[in-house]
């Protein structure tokens, strides 16, 4: 057990602040804890434990992040993660696009790849990149022009607008 405890120290980098959220946020996740995880193992990849407290399998839906990494949000449905999101600059997607980011730039990084749909509560779009098994999306949420949340993960979770509802 000390061996691989030591192994994923070293593979996902206990010390930094996000540790195993480093990488793109995309539709299967962020860094090492990937969309489709039960959170037990999610967690024990990223060193660290969510809260607010365990999430049961008999849980229909529940927002969850990591202690040392409270601007990472991941959704949990029946004990798995469907879905991850954020509202900090610090994650970027695979084509670096960032909270904070032009909705133009975001255009240019996907191109015509991105449906555009009216926000449904502000003056805004939500940017949405469908897998092409149509399975899952990543979604830019745009408000006045600016990226202010990115989201990803299994349909119809990723484009959930309020959380689990």
């Amino acid at each position: 057990m000390k061996v691989l405890s030591v192994v994923l120290v070293l593979a996902f980098g206990a010390g930094s602040e996000t540790g195993a959220l480093d990488g793109p946020l995309g539709w299967d996740g962020l860094g090492a804890v990937k969309v489709g995880m039960e959170l037990p193992l999610a967690a024990k990849l990223a060193l660290d434990r969510f809260v607010p407290g365990d999430v049961s399998p008999a849980d229909e839906c529940r927002v969850v992040h990591l202690r040392r990494e409270p601007k990472a949000l991941f959704m949990v449905e029946k004990g798995t993660i469907v879905r991850v999101g954020t509202r900090d600059a610090r994650f970027a997607t695979e084509a670096g696009v960032r909270v904070g980011d032009t909705e133009a730039k975001a255009t240019e990084a996907y191109g015509g790849a991105l449906a555009v749909t009216p926000h449904k509560y502000e003056e805004g779009h939500y940017l949405t990149l469908r897998s092409k098994d149509g399975r899952s999306a990543l979604v830019l949420e745009a408000v006045g022009g600016r990226i202010v949340e990115i989201r990803a993960g299994r349909l119809p979770a990723a484009e959930y607008v309020e959380s689990c509802s």
